[in-house]
């Protein structure tokens, strides 16, 4: 299990810097997880996708919290980067672009792996009417609803 991201008792910009990389931490996570859900819904393991995406909720509850953390540390930031001296600029705009680019990626392959699903559904649609379609046709001809038999001969 990731840290949960929460403010650090350092002073700005590293306690930005310390609740990003326990973002990225949790965006690698949702990362694997997202790979481990695509083979699930491939193999139809529904149990295990199940359990999964209860393990995905968290790992999301915890990101999303630390989201109010984000938007206090990162106000006005362009600005604040010109007027405290910040050393460290290109790896806090890294560490953002990289967490956003990781998100995309994954809802991308949430997108992919919904579609898959929404494949699944249908197919097994299919089959049930056509199964149904069958047993109607068996139970018809089992039960002799014609009372001429359209294809007897006259002995019957």
């Amino acid at each position: 299990m990731s840290p949960q991201p929460s403010p650090s008792s350092a002073p700005w910009p590293q306690s930005l810097i310390d609740v990003l990389e326990c973002q990225r931490a949790l965006v690698d996570e949702l990362s694997k997880l997202a790979t481990d859900q695509a083979a699930l819904i491939a193999d139809g393991r529904t149990e295990q996708l199940m359990e999964l995406l209860g393990r995905r909720q968290g790992v999301i509850d915890r990101f999303t919290a630390s989201q109010s953390n984000i938007g206090e540390l990162t106000r006005d930031l362009d600005a604040r980067f010109q007027s405290d001296n910040v050393q460290q600029p290109d790896l806090i705009r890294s560490l953002i672009d990289g967490i956003g680019q990781q998100l995309a990626e994954v809802m991308k392959r949430d997108e992919h792996d919904q579609a898959s699903l929404r494949s699944g559904r249908d197919q097994v649609r299919r089959d049930i009417a056509a199964l149904g379609a069958g047993q109607a046709a068996r139970n018809a001809y089992l039960n002799g609803s014609t009372s001429n038999p359209r294809f007897a001969d006259q002995r019957g």
